[in-house]
């Protein structure tokens, strides 16, 4: 009886089981605050992801935003649209999450690790960190975006 009541209030704590398998990542997110809306695509067997139209709202004098923030300054006048934002990422079948290599952050303009897990069919959580320290860093909630683009 108590294995029964330790299973029962531990069953929540269990990662999301993945129906569509690894490649449930793979379409189109949009970001907190509809900020962007990102592309996760697999070519050639990896997985990367891009930003593929800020919104409308984030624009100025009628263009995109630049990744003014780039620690490399021969990128800081690039458009954040189309810049890939994740790469590298690869698919843990024990733990059922992604690791990714590399995050980057635009509003920092700086690189990070990270990993996402599915939170169900249309919610990823992107996790953020500091290379080794799983523990500093920043969680984001994305939605997919089934249909239409809304910008």
């Amino acid at each position: 009886m108590i294995q029964l009541i330790i299973a029962f209030v531990f069953l929540p704590l269990q990662p999301f089981s993945i129906a569509g398998g690894p490649d449930e990542i793979t379409g189109l997110w949009i970001t907190p605050g509809d900020e962007a809306i990102v592309q996760i695509e697999k070519i050639n067997g990896s997985y990367s992801a891009k930003i593929l139209r800020i919104h409308p709202a984030g624009y100025i004098n009628g263009s995109a935003p630049k990744d003014e923030n780039n620690e490399n300054s021969s990128l800081r006048s690039r458009s954040l649209e189309g810049i890939t934002i994740l790469a590298g990422i690869t698919y843990d079948k024990k733990k059922e999450n992604w690791r990714v290599k590399q995050v980057y952050d635009p509003d920092r303009g700086k690189m990070f690790e990270g990993f996402i897990v599915m939170q169900d069919h249309d919610r990823l959580k992107l996790r953020g960190h500091v290379p080794g320290k799983k523990w500093l860093g920043q969680t984001e909630i994305w939605k997919r975006l089934d249909g239409e683009t809304p910008y």
